[in-house]
């Protein structure tokens, strides 16, 4: 019988932790009300949520692998890489930081005892600020990927008009929350993803070439980029996603009875409804909730994107975290294993190639989408909101 050694373990652990994307749905809470349902949905207070004190941090032990990704951080990236190194070490501790964030809004939110615009999170880097919905107006790669809202729809209808050869042809295809923790987001929830934490999924890139190439173009700084549905007369109860140095992002792109107030987005204490061919911006570290009240199904394209507080060697700093969970090799102390990793690592974070007939009507089902690449083995998560 094979022994887990404490390294595995130890893995295991950060795994299961540090996933920041990873639905958790938060302790239950005494019942006051939201707006995204008209005022049925459960809310957070102040006497429910103590807020938190960041505690000191200490350098982690050497020989764990949370220690070896610790000295590799700080090795690479130096003291830029300050607030990562801290971060990290907070996972370990298990800090779940909690603050009323209504304080930095504009304007400022002043009652905790009547307000919902609660942080909550396990994967934590200090000195971000929560924002509830930001300004798009002025973000170049918004306004990039916003022109490209005609071509995104007319690929997405295409290649979604026919389910069972998109099932055959994808990886995941509209896949749920498969967490238990999930259970905030019903059995309405439903991803397809082309990106997943930094590395691109060069099956469905295949399917949705146009989609994909416009995200990679836009220059968003994405961290996870995926289609999600969510079906007519159902809700994403309050939650939170857990993780502050990530923002979302989501493209409406079809959206039953748009500008009908039918399908809205609740962040904090601000709800704004999805219309066609906008983009809206939110910190999913708040307290958030969802509905759908029309009789179709609502279709976005969400993206996962870096903090804009963080600067660039933080980023790659964070990404680097991500990279050693999917492949612990690169903290191993054998210089070849360490080598092999690393040229794995740049080809997976490249662009795909988009196959000649990719996404087409001729290619989706016969010639394209991947080229008969085989199918990934392992399910990925539900992806939410």
């Amino acid at each position: 019988m094979m022994r887990f050694s404490l390294y595995v373990l130890v893995l295991l652990f950060i795994r299961r932790s540090v996933e920041a994307f990873v639905l958790r749905a938060p302790p239950s809470y005494r019942p006051k009300y939201s707006t995204a349902d008209g005022g049925r949905r459960p809310m957070v207070s102040s006497s429910d949520i103590t807020e938190t004190k960041i505690p000191e941090t200490s350098p982690l032990p050497p020989n764990s692998f949370s220690g070896l990704v610790e000295a590799a951080l700080q090795e690479r990236f130096g003291s830029d890489a300050a607030r990562i190194v801290e971060s990290w070490r907070l996972l370990n501790m298990e800090y779940e930081h909690k603050e009323f964030v209504g304080r930095h809004q504009t304007p400022p939110i002043t009652n905790p005892e009547t307000s919902n615009c609660f942080q909550q999170a396990h994967s934590f880097v200090p000195n971000l600020k929560a924002t509830q919905f930001y300004n798009v107006e002025n973000i170049e790669w918004a306004r990039k990927l916003k022109k490209q809202y005609t071509t995104i729809k007319s690929e997405f209808t295409r290649v979604t008009a026919d389910m069972d050869k998109l099932t055959q042809e994808g990886n995941n295809i509209w896949a749920g929350a498969l967490t238990e923790d999930a259970s905030s987001y019903g059995m309405g929830w439903r991803t397809l993803v082309l990106m997943d934490r930094g590395v691109w999924d060069p099956v469905n890139v295949n399917l949705f070439p146009k989609t994909s190439k416009a995200i990679h173009d836009s220059g968003a700084p994405v961290v996870e980029a995926f289609f999600a549905s969510m079906q007519p007369h159902t809700d994403i109860k309050l939650h939170t996603d857990n993780t502050n140095f990530v923002v979302t992002s989501h493209l409406a792109i079809d959206i039953p009875e748009s500008g009908n107030n039918k399908c809205r987005l609740t962040i904090g204490d601000e709800t704004k409804e999805w219309i066609n061919g906008e983009i809206l911006m939110f910190d999913t570290s708040i307290m958030h909730a969802a509905v759908n009240e029309s009789d179709k199904t609502r279709y976005i394209l969400m993206l996962r994107l870096w903090h804009p507080d963080l600067d660039d060697i933080e980023r790659q700093a964070l990404q680097f975290t991500y990279d050693c969970l999917q492949m612990p090799e690169l903290v191993s102390n054998n210089a070849q294993e360490r080598a092999m990793a690393e040229q794995q690592l740049a080809t997976l974070h490249n662009f795909p190639e988009i196959k000649r007939g990719s996404g087409s009507a001729a290619g989706f089902g016969g010639g394209g989408g991947g080229g008969g690449a085989a199918k990934k083995q392992d399910k990925k998560k539900g992806r939410k909101k």
